[in-house]
């Protein structure tokens, strides 16, 4: 029906154009035909129509039918068009016949639907919760699928629904395909390089070796039987980040505190001495991907071997490290607990959970952030963003105490250019290991605060533990962990510029009295506490600018100091005039300024001791130190 409708139109334009021939051929000119029609039709085409030609007459419907050809116009003949065009049949000559081709081709099996397959793909995906479930030689990927050792048809088919562009036997596939790339978090991304040429070392220290170690491997039986490594003992894993490796110092200063503490399997993961951490950092950050999926071979390997539980296992990284822990706790359920400490932001910050380290990774995850900010204008290499079950924001998460040093003085405390100016450059980032560190033997306890933001808690106002308790950073951070569910938990506490940085938090609230004869004045506040043990500290000023005193109100104020005060005696009160020799109405001549005092109340937050000291709405004159004592 097609081609009769094109034909029909083919021929009506043909007839129009013989017609149109025809009138042009046969018929008179325009002046002629006009002066044939009458002086009638003259008068009618007048104006604007007056040169215009009279319409042709138009074929009927039949008129049009009766003209058709009986059937379809004739085809060439294609071998006579192929003549014509050597070339093409030349490389028609060339291609072999399609029976042939087809012949070659593999037989293609029974496929299910897509979905089902995809589905059925995904769960092959999964590892076993039963590490002694995973038969030898098969990973629990698309390896798995193939029905027979010669049979890769299907696992290519896995592959490519999968997404993925690499595949290093028992570790798996990688994938730069979205969200892995080609988002704003990450515009650009490699896939990791092969393991042979990362070459991740596990060195293991325990209370027996804690500054040799011994190395083992994975699947390596005879090197863990000659080693110190005990199932029955807790384990830490600790990683470094971005251009470091695993024996740099403060891995192994960690390793050896930890050991102090407790009796326990330490092991140090080295995936930078042959160039895995090392730049480009798109490189670094896809190798995390396979470092942890070797880490996560590793502790498959020890729990078959040793009989022991994920829940053992307490994985630590710093920067590109925390999220290489997360990748391997993404593979092994039941995984105890992650330590962040100062999660890497670029290329983390923003993405989605299975990219970064994130609360689903481990049972606990808990992080301290130190540099978080944003990168690209305050150079912070770590992330702001909650992303643990746990996260503690030291002196508010961005600038750390301590890193407003020139060069120089780096390099003197550290005594060397490399770790001096390994500091300088990233201070804020390297703070969090340092904070880590001091709380694993620290008497301090480096109790953290549930706040709204870092603001309201210098204001004073979160030190009150209330129903949400408070939780400790770093070590013992295990004693807390929230709620099933509960995550992204936001927690503050200030630190000392050097350690031990640990500091005791003190929230001071001074009510004034009120008196016929009591004034508002603009002056300064002092206090010094007397312990239990007769100890006087010194006066702690608690305003830097002059306060406008007003009888009747009450004023907040927060301490944080390096010495646990304990339980109080009675505090010590002093407050300075401010007056302008420019002002005379600032001036007491005949007269010393005082002020009216209700209460002072002191709440230590770490032990969440409150304690009252009554005035009883006494006058305090200017200059004069009085004691407070409990009521």
């Amino acid at each position: 029906m097609m081609v009769r409708g094109a034909l029909l139109g083919l021929w009506v334009c043909l007839l129009l154009s013989v017609q149109v021939v025809h009138t042009q051929d046969h018929g008179y000119s325009q002046t002629e035909q006009t002066t044939r029609t009458g002086e009638s039709e003259t008068q009618e085409q007048s104006g604007f129509f007056t040169n215009l030609p009279k319409p042709p007459k138009l074929p009927t419907p039949s008129e049009i039918l009766q003209k058709l050809p009986d059937g379809p116009p004739q085809l060439p003949d294609l071998s006579k068009v192929m003549d014509k065009l050597p070339r093409a049949a030349e490389l028609l000559k060339k291609l072999p016949k399609a029976r042939e081709v087809i012949k070659k081709l593999p037989k293609l099996p029974d496929f299910p639907d897509p979905p089902s397959l995809k589905k059925f793909i995904t769960a092959k995906l999964k590892y076993a919760s039963d590490v002694s479930a995973i038969q030898p030689g098969i990973p629990p990927y698309c390896d798995g699928l193939v029905l027979t050792p010669s049979d890769s048809f299907l696992r290519e088919v896995c592959r490519k629904l999968i997404g993925v562009n690499v595949c290093y036997d028992e570790l798996g596939c990688f994938t730069t395909d979205p969200p892995w790339s080609l988002t704003l978090e990450r515009p650009i991304s490699s896939l990791p390089r092969p393991p042979e040429e990362i070459q991740v070392q596990f060195l293991l220290r325990t209370r027996n070796t804690p500054s040799s170690g011994q190395f083992i491997r994975p699947g390596d039986l005879a090197a863990l039987a000659a080693s110190d490594f005990m199932g029955t003992r807790p384990t830490k894993f600790i990683t470094h980040g971005f251009i470091e490796n695993g024996f740099v110092a403060w891995i192994t200063d960690m390793s050896q505190e930890i050991l102090r503490v407790d009796n326990c399997n330490v092991i140090a993961v080295d995936w930078g001495s042959n160039g895995g951490s090392m730049f480009p950092y798109t490189q670094a950050t896809a190798n995390t991907q396979i470092v942890g999926a070797i880490v996560a071979q590793m502790i498959a390997f020890l729990m078959q071997e040793t009989g022991n539980s994920a829940s053992s296992y307490h994985l630590i990284g710093h920067s590109l490290g925390s999220h290489t822990m997360g990748y391997a706790g993404m593979r092994i359920p039941g995984l105890g607990r992650i330590t962040g400490l100062d999660p890497a932001e670029p290329y983390f910050q923003g993405t989605e959970p299975m990219i970064r380290l994130d609360p689903t990774d481990a049972e606990l995850v808990d992080i301290i952030h130190s540099d978080g900010g944003f990168f690209f204008t305050s150079l912070g290499y770590g992330m702001y963003d909650p992303t643990g079950h746990l996260d503690f924001y030291p002196n508010g998460g961005i600038e750390m105490p301590g890193c407003d040093e020139g060069l120089t003085h780096y390099i003197d405390m550290n005594g060397g250019i490399y770790e001096g100016g390994r500091e300088y450059v990233a201070c804020n980032h390297l703070k969090a290991i340092a904070y880590f560190h001091d709380s694993i033997n620290s008497i301090c306890p480096m109790m953290a605060y549930p706040c709204r933001d870092y603001d309201r808690f210098e204001d004073g106002h979160c030190l009150d533990c209330g129903q949400g308790g408070c939780a400790q950073m770093g070590y013992h951070a295990d004693q807390y962990k929230p709620a099933p569910g509960v995550t992204n938990l936001k927690y503050y506490l200030d630190t000392a510029a050097r350690s031990p940085t640990c500091l005791y938090h003190y929230q001071i609230m001074i009510t004034l009295g009120t008196d016929s004869d009591a004034q508002e004045l603009d002056g300064f506040l002092h206090l010094s506490f007397v312990t239990q043990t007769g100890t006087v500290t010194e006066y702690y000023k608690l305003t830097e600018d002059p306060i406008k005193l007003q009888p009747g109100n009450s004023y907040l104020y927060f301490l944080k100091l390096p010495t646990n005060l304990g339980n109080l005696q009675r505090v010590r009160f002093l407050w300075d005039y401010d007056w302008s020799i420019v002002n005379p109405t600032t001036w007491f001549l005949f007269s010393k300024p005082k002020i009216w005092m209700d209460q002072i109340q002191v709440l230590a937050g770490e032990s969440q001791n409150r304690m009252s000291f009554c005035a009883f709405n006494n006058y305090f004159v200017e200059d004069v130190s009085t004691d407070l004592r409990l009521c």
